[in-house]
């Protein structure tokens, strides 16, 4: 992925200023925290703290940007814990990816059944990569892989299945898998019965900089960058059909909190639980007032994000806010038209790569 783009003279200039003051402070462009964020001056790394300001006064709730390895801007109170809704789901898409490292499962392609479900004859192919994907069939009639269908009662069956492989609460296992994040405010998973997260917006954004980092932290791999090239791109064909007959929740887990079939949006953008920049059919970008690399945890239709921009080096978590309807490809969206302020405020400083492979 290329690393930066500069306009002009101008860009050449700033790019200079920034590594003039890195070169004369000795301090690497891109850092990993330690027990805390380190801060700097928001004017060092983003360009108009003023539009920034506007962006947390239309959004609200809480959130932070984090800049090379910086948090460089925070609104509302980011040590605050709720729900961050289905923000959490590429949190167990990455609980998978780690379980393959580990050995606990032959891949992501591995079936479920083994688990100890009873699943149907229909389902019974099933796999961790079919659910990650939304395409896995259960309490629908299609069968594993055939049609797309953003589906809460599959992911809490995933839920439940990372449970039965870990053979431990996922709390547990985040916190004990990634302790070298070095988590600062407590519990990480503790809404929809220990399935959800309600990790601090801080807390959250690291690991929105462990997934920027292709799953790399500070010189430690984490997750294998095979797997994970593998997995957080888009995995749901364009051309996949929308899923329309609904069945039952037979083995009666419940849903994560919404049905079957909650939206057609997704075949060509979606994978692993994230949504990912892509060009749709009105050949608009899912965000284009993002660069085309960027990738998303969503929640509640926008209220709860993690928005990862490599090219950029950015990560930005938001919780609880109100920055518009979920509407994919709109210039003219609410949404769109605030990413668009929050772009204006961080661009004009010169844009650094991740110190991990891009």
């Amino acid at each position: 992925m290329p690393s930066n783009y500069l306009g002009g003279n101008l860009g050449l200039l700033l790019f200079c200023r920034l590594l003039l003051t890195d070169l004369a402070a000795s301090e690497p462009i891109c850092i990993f925290p330690g027990t805390h964020w380190e801060t700097r001056d928001a004017e060092t790394l983003v360009s108009r703290r003023e539009d920034l300001d506007r962006y947390a006064t239309h959004v609200g709730g809480d959130g932070c940007v984090i800049r090379n390895g910086f948090l460089v801007y925070q609104w509302g109170e980011m040590t605050r814990h709720k729900d961050w809704a289905s923000a959490a789901k590429p949190v167990l898409s990455t609980l998978l990816m780690m379980a393959v490292q580990e050995g606990k499962l032959k891949s992501v392609d591995a079936r479920v059944a083994p688990l100890g479900w009873e699943l149907s004859e229909k389902d019974a192919s099933m796999t961790f990569r079919h659910l990650a994907n939304m395409v896995s069939g259960y309490a629908l009639e299609e069968v594993p892989g055939a049609a797309w269908g953003y589906n809460d009662f599959a992911i809490q069956l995933y839920v439940r299945s990372l449970e039965r492989v870990y053979g431990q609460p996922l709390d547990a296992v985040i916190r004990q898998r990634l302790s070298m994040l070095q988590f600062e405010d407590g519990e990480f998973f503790g809404s929809r019965s220990g399935g959800g997260v309600t990790a601090s917006s801080r807390d959250f954004a690291r690991v929105g900089w462990l997934w920027l980092n292709q799953g790399e932290w500070n010189g430690q791999t984490v997750i294998d960058p095979e797997i994970f090239a593998d997995c957080v791109r888009v995995g749901v064909p364009k051309e996949l059909p929308q899923a329309v007959h609904q069945s039952n929740d037979y083995l009666s887990i419940g849903s994560y909190g919404g049905g079957t079939t909650q939206t057609p949006l997704g075949p060509g953008c979606y994978g692993f639980n994230f949504w990912f920049n892509e060009l749709l059919s009105s050949r608009q970008r899912v965000w284009p007032a993002l660069p085309a690399d960027t990738y998303q945890a969503n929640g509640l239709w926008n209220r709860d994000t993690i928005t990862v921009i490599p090219s950029l080096n950015i990560v930005i978590a938001a919780r609880g806010s109100k920055p518009g309807k979920f509407q994919p490809g709109a210039i003219e969206g609410e949404y769109n038209q605030n990413l668009s302020l929050l772009m204006k405020g961080i661009m004009g400083a010169p844009l650094a790569r991740s110190s991990s492979k891009q």
